[in-house]
């Protein structure tokens, strides 16, 4: 009865509120989107803004290197205008001033929908409206300034623009091809030009005064007058005008995008076609600008890209100078490459695999798959058409990256895998054919990284040397398609699963089979945990089956999806096993227990998880999106309830719903506002509580991370290793009276040095003040030696961070004739009695006996008989801790290797 109650202990009280485990950090990978950018100028650097979702970057266009994320707003991010140090954001009807990426204030609220195109205007900021209307505020009294509005049967309003030099007009462009120019100060329409015979798209004011240049929708590009109201030219392109610019350092050009991705450009001398970047995006192009005064044209497009053009050859064709790029398609792959959990690579279904630094976003980059750029040029074709088909599955080993390639990767429905080197971040030496052409549905590499495998979908497997490129070895015994291959940490054993329903255990030297587990349903990918030895399957019954590889056996069953299985990954020490579906959920499951410990919901369906190697953070990829999110480990840094859950639970809940991580990562706005507080124990309503000892004669880890001691150990290496390598220098200062050298001109001696008297220098004063107080580990010491109790040490010093405890121990005084070191030792012969914090009492101690070591020799005599009693308490202790570790090691090792 007392088992049955145990197994029933979950969470049935108290509702899911997001997750307990996980907290979002940041995402990866996300440059710019199809919003048009923002170029401003601070002297002689430029600085462009994207939007970005629900919020905004900031780079400087030197090396499009990062500056500023923008804070995350309530609604999708319409439009961004820089002007100086501000950044006006349209989000959800409004428009908010930030500045260095915090909010500062917002513009007058106007109830006219999402408010699109904004643009400046001297004081002005002029911008257009849902409801077809032009909004027009002061920017220096954030106050609303005047309001235009049109008919939207006769005059949709499409693009402003200020024509230089005219005073308070501006000429508005319609979906119906007219314009019309309007004072602002009067509200008065002054002029209607007739309709070009299609909507106007873009506007903006050419090099010459009265000339505005107009992108149509049909693809002309006319450069009209508007003070005669007469056309200056007219160019044809393919394709809807999406944005054009003009050279400004005295070269005739313009250049054109439209919706295809193709840069145009124009001589504006001999009114011809110069030539066409033909692909130079792979999305429609959003925005296009020349900076000002530099041969240098800048690109935006929706496909999560901006691209540096330079002119600087003969012809006018330019070349790619830089560019900062992410996937333009949802990532369907995602693994951790290294074990640091610094790199992450990523396959995407355009048809990219890309490397994501967590650390630094200008290391990312796209693996090459050679001169693809060239190639089209010359076929006269797109370069996506160009790549490889899109990968299916991939896997990767840094073993042997120095030597040779350590990526495989598999296409969809191609007979071939290629090999990638992640060092050289380009396609690798070999393509590898199957043997029998059939189609490759998974790859696998082996932990010393010297050989590769193909799972065919004939059932065979090849085994292939990753140096060479030649056949090895091959496995006979699948009768349908391989669908997962993992290799075990010694080479000795290869294991796969296959659409025939079962998982084979291999000899990795003869090829031979040793042993086949009959699975209840038909297995899609598997999984192995090398250290532990455990093989996790994804079936098709939306249920994970864990088998051992050691005894052959089903050890655990996970169900409680209710759609199909994407991905799986096992947690770093092989405890967890983390799920992602098509229901939208992320599932965690505690292996030792066989339950579910934790689940949270998200917006967009994951398509693949990957946890870090050093267990800080799980990285998951979603169908609707572009990038890589990153979730916090909470475990790390807090203590967390690991609890039963149900699996059986309400999915419609909308506090499941996690909100997902951003470019900006956690901020002290919102860090925690929205996502579940660790618990305490007086929040934990109906369940069952673990006591913090089970038994006096039991002895007693401590529950804090296990960081929390660690650190302490290591601080001094830490310090170290952070400390700078030069300290900061004062600025010299120059004389008061500059010394002049004789002649008959006027000059500075430059070279002659005051030389200071030793009286004029100040007095230095000590920055330790004279008064000594007595620290908060000394009067807790004291407290407790006057009644022998010092449970309240311990607790204070568990509040502490390493660095605090640290400080705490090294300024206990010495000159009370050494109470406070007595008492610290006797507080932990106490707390080594009474079997609680082992491994907190020895961190403290070893910190302890580093610091007083010189103190407690020479007061030897004194020390001696407390020294004693804690050598015997500290002895006893850990001769129990020992032998249970012994006990537990023979036990399992027992059991692994009985059949």
């Amino acid at each position: 009865m007392v088992l049955a109650d145990k197994k029933t202990r979950v969470e049935v009280t108290k509702k899911h509120e997001g997750s307990r485990l996980y907290q979002p950090f940041r995402a990866l990978g996300y440059i710019t989107s199809s919003i048009p950018h923002s170029i401003q100028y601070r002297g002689q650097a430029a600085f462009i803004t994207t939007g970005i979702g629900r919020s905004f970057h900031i780079y400087d266009l030197e090396k499009i290197n990062l500056l500023f994320v923008g804070p995350r707003f309530d609604a999708d991010v319409v439009s961004v205008l820089s002007i100086g140090d501000e950044t006006f954001v349209s989000s959800g009807g409004l428009v908010t001033i930030c500045q260095r990426a915090k909010r500062v204030g917002e513009l007058e609220s106007v109830s006219r929908g999402e408010i699109s195109n904004l643009m400046q205007f001297g004081d002005y900021i002029i911008a257009i409206s849902e409801d077809n209307a032009v909004v027009i505020w002061n920017r220096v009294t954030r106050e609303l300034f005047t309001e235009i509005e049109f008919e939207i049967e006769s005059f949709r309003v499409t693009a402003v623009v200020h024509p230089s030099t005219y005073v308070n007009k501006i000429v508005i462009g319609s979906a119906q091809g007219s314009m019309q120019v309007w004072n602002i100060q009067t509200r008065r329409c002054l002029y209607e030009f007739k309709s070009f015979g299609s909507g106007i798209a873009c506007m903006v004011q050419a090099p010459v005064i009265d000339v505005l240049a107009l992108g149509l929708l049909d693809g002309r590009i006319l450069l009209h007058n508007v003070k005669l109201d007469s056309p200056v030219m007219q160019l044809a392109q393919e394709g809807r005008v999406t944005a054009l610019s003009f050279r400004t350092d005295d070269v005739p050009m313009m250049a054109t995008s439209n919706a295809e991705g193709d840069v145009a450009l124009w001589d504006l001398n001999n009114k011809r076609l110069l030539h066409v970047l033909q692909g130079a995006h792979d999305s429609t192009i959003s925005s296009i600008e020349f900076l000002a005064g530099q041969p240098l044209l800048l690109t935006s497009s929706a496909d999560n890209s901006i691209k540096e053009w330079l002119f600087d050859g003969q012809d006018g064709v330019p070349r790619l100078l830089r560019h900062r790029s992410g996937h333009f398609a949802a990532p369907q792959m995602i693994r951790y490459h290294d074990d640091e959990g610094r790199i992450i690579l990523s396959a995407g279904r355009d048809r990219s695999l890309r490397y994501f630094s967590v650390f630094r976003d200008a290391q990312n980059v796209e693996l090459s798959q050679g001169s693809l750029v060239r190639e089209a040029r010359v076929r006269k074709v797109k370069v996506n058409e160009l790549r490889l088909p899109q990968i299916s599955q991939f896997a990767s080993n840094p073993a042997m990256t120095k030597d040779w390639d350590d990526v495989i990767t598999c296409q969809q429905n191609s007979t071939n895998a290629h090999t990638w080197s992640s060092d050289r971040k380009a396609l690798g030496k070999y393509t590898l054919v199957s043997s029998d052409k059939s189609v490759i549905k998974s790859v696998a590499i082996s932990a010393c990284g010297n050989f590769g495998f193909l799972g065919l979908a004939s059932g065979v497997i090849e085994m292939v040397n990753m140096q060479s490129g030649l056949s090895r070895r091959t496995f006979i015994g699948h009768t349908k398609a391989a669908t997962g291959i993992q290799t075990d940490a010694c080479n000795q054993q290869m294991y796969s699963t296959s659409l025939d329903g079962t998982l084979r255990i291999w000899d990795f030297s003869s090829g031979k089979q040793l042993h086949c587990v009959e699975l209840p349903s038909l297995p899609s990918r598997l999984m192995l945990h090398r250290e532990s030895g455990l093989l996790a399957c994804i079936c098709d019954d939306a249920c994970v089956r864990v088998v051992d590889s050691e005894s052959q056996r089903v050890v655990r069953k996970f169900a409680g999806h209710r759609n199909r299985i994407t991905d799986l990954a096992f947690s770093n020490d092989g405890r967890w096993v983390v799920t992602s579906s098509l229901d939208s959920t992320i599932r965690t499951w505690d292996l030792p227990t066989g339950h579910m410990v934790d689940w949270f919901k998200v917006e967009s369906v994951p398509v693949s998880v990957a946890f870090s190697p050093t267990g800080d953070f799980l990285a998951t990829a979603h169908m609707d999106s572009v990038g890589i999110f990153l979730w916090a480990n909470r475990t790390q840094f807090a203590e967390v309830s690991l609890r039963q859950i149900n699996p059986a639970v309400d999915l419609s809940s909308d506090n499941a719903l996690l909100t997902m991580p951003t470019t900006a990562g956690l901020s002290a706005d919102d860090d925690g506002a929205e996502q579940q507080p660790v618990e305490s124990a007086d929040e934990q309503d109906g369940v069952y509580l673990a006591a913090e000892q089970l038994t006096d004669n039991m002895v007693t880890l401590s529950s804090l991370p296990k960081s929390k001691w660690q650190t302490l150990l290591n601080l001094a290496t830490i310090k170290k290793r952070n400390k700078p390598e030069q300290a900061p220098k004062a600025p010299e200062l120059a004389p008061f009276f500059l010394p002049t050298v004789l002649g008959t001109e006027h000059r500075f001696d430059l070279k002659a040095k005051t030389e200071s008297k030793e009286g004029d220098k100040p007095i230095e004063r000590s920055r330790i003040s004279t008064a000594s107080a007595v620290s908060g580990l000394a009067r807790a010491l004291y407290r407790g030696q006057e009644t022998m109790s010092f449970a309240a040490v311990f607790e204070y010093l568990k509040g502490l961070n390493p660095s605090a405890i640290d400080l705490e121990l090294r300024t206990l005084p010495v000159d009370d004739d050494l109470r406070a070191v007595k008492a610290f030792i006797q507080a932990c012969t106490a707390h080594l009695r009474s079997k609680r914090d082992f491994e907190l009492v020895q961190a403290y101690l070893q910190v302890f006996l580093n610091v007083f070591g010189d103190i407690i020799k020479a007061n030897a005599e004194e020390l001696e008989p407390l020294l004693v009693e804690l050598r015997r308490e500290s002895k006893s202790q850990w001769s129990t801790i020992d032998g249970l570790i012994r006990y537990s090691a023979c036990m399992v090792e027992f059991m692994r290797t009985s059949k």
